[in-house]
């Protein structure tokens, strides 16, 4: 029988799922099915399709078989004298006019639950980064505003060293910790965009690192005003790495691919030293926003969880996470590893791998949550061999993603196993 009990049994919930079915439905299902004692609210996130995967409906929601999502929009009551120039957005649909992160909160401490909030990749709407906040957003290594695609168009992604952007953050912050009884905060925010950092196949995937970093110059930044700043201050000189890896662009064009000439890592790296100088600084920019938030938060509620949500499991460095920097501004750590939905040959191996190599990035003190997928694509075996490594690793919980997508029958599979590890734990 497994060694470790997990303290923690969490799932994310949006605010459709509360319209749709109800609060009280929701936690009836999630609490009676999945033995789930923490639930938080996804309460500010990017635009997308659900369920995942694209080609699947919801299985329980009564109202509807998908959902896109609004833009960066707030599911809590927002007043705008709590924040500066940014002011979140709010909904403009049938989920207007009510506090879903309020329903939540309260519905959980009548049951005695954990309840927390999720900040999920995106802060703000692409159309306001491209008219009135052009200004906050990151700028490539070529002068021009970054954009990534997302759904099938371009959008411009903000620059966490902008004053304007981390007011904002600590302000968004500020707002739910003060006038919320949550016990935690999840931090998704996407620092840099990076290619494919946050596909599981790229973990395999150790070959082309020369042509990796270059795509990585090309497609993430930043090199804006306030980076360089920052830069300054922390002893780098922004715009001479800028101009050291122009360079290096420049010699990939003429012979595109380095992973097909005989150069080694480490020859491109004693050739263009600036490329670990920029990572350095990367990495540097992120830490030291996250610790500003921590500060932030902790002053306001000495208690609170500050959490990470990692959702880059592959080469974090290419979006700016490097463990050692970042485990003093959290309190706990989300492994975002979905191996149950992929189908995949040795998936549970493969989280494996994920959850050692966060753990060996963040320390052994370091509080670690693995995510379980839920969603189709998962099976009842592979459910209980996410469940089994994730034990063997020693995570103290885990979390369930995500609920609007999930089918009945998966979430009784993790409340069969949680409940079986519980049982023993009591004998």
């Amino acid at each position: 029988m497994n060694k470790y009990p997990f303290k923690e049994v969490g799932a994310s919930v949006y605010a459709w799922d509360m319209h749709d079915e109800s609060v009280e439905a929701v936690l009836d299902n999630l609490e009676g099915m999945a033995h789930v004692n923490s639930v938080y609210l996804v309460a500010l996130m990017h635009e997308e399709r659900h369920p995942w995967p694209e080609n699947t409906d919801f299985l329980h929601n009564p109202a509807r078989k998908e959902y896109m999502t609004e833009d960066s929009v707030a599911y809590w009551h927002v007043d705008a004298h709590n924040y500066g120039r940014i002011v979140p957005a709010e909904p403009r649909n049938f989920l207007k006019g009510t506090d879903w992160l309020a329903l939540l909160v309260k519905e959980a401490r009548q049951r005695n639950m954990k309840v927390g909030m999720e900040f999920s990749h995106t802060l703000i709407d692409g159309k306001r980064l491209e008219h009135e906040l052009a200004d906050v957003c990151q700028i490539d290594i070529f002068g021009k505003p970054l954009t990534v695609t997302h759904i099938g168009e371009n959008h411009r992604v903000p620059c966490m060293n902008h004053p304007d952007f981390r007011e904002y953050a600590k302000n968004l912050y500020t707002d739910v910790v003060t006038n919320y009884d949550i016990d935690y905060v999840l931090n998704c925010i996407m620092p840099y965009p990076s290619p494919a950092t946050y596909l599981l196949a790229e973990y395999d995937r150790e070959h082309q690192p020369l042509t990796r970093i270059v795509a990585s110059i090309l497609t993430s930044g930043c090199f804006c005003p306030s980076c360089q700043a920052r830069a300054k201050a922390m002893g780098f000189n922004l715009e001479a790495i800028r101009r050291s890896l122009l360079v290096l662009v420049e010699e990939d064009r003429q012979e595109p691919g380095f992973d097909k000439t005989n150069m080694s890592l480490m020859e491109l790296l004693m050739k263009y030293p600036d490329i670990q100088k920029w990572f350095q600084f990367k990495c540097a920019s992120v830490a030291s926003f996250h610790r500003e938030i921590s500060e932030c938060v902790h002053k306001i509620r000495p208690g609170i969880d500050n959490r990470l949500n990692m959702y880059v499991t592959s080469h974090p460095e290419y979006a700016g996470f490097w463990g050692k920097a970042l485990a003093p501004a959290f309190d706990s750590v989300r492994i975002c590893c979905y191996t149950e939905n992929l189908g995949i040959k040795d998936a549970a191996e493969k989280k494996r791998r994920v959850i050692r190599s966060v753990q060996k990035s963040f320390g052994k003190d370091m509080e670690l949550i693995s995510a379980i997928g839920v969603l189709p694509g998962a099976t009842p075996d592979s459910i209980r061999d996410g469940l089994q490594v994730s034990s063997e690793c020693g995570v103290s919980s885990i979390a369930l993603g995500h609920y609007d997508g999930a089918s009945f029958d998966m979430l009784k599979t993790v409340g069969a196993y949680v409940g079986n590890i519980w049982k023993h734990d009591e004998n």
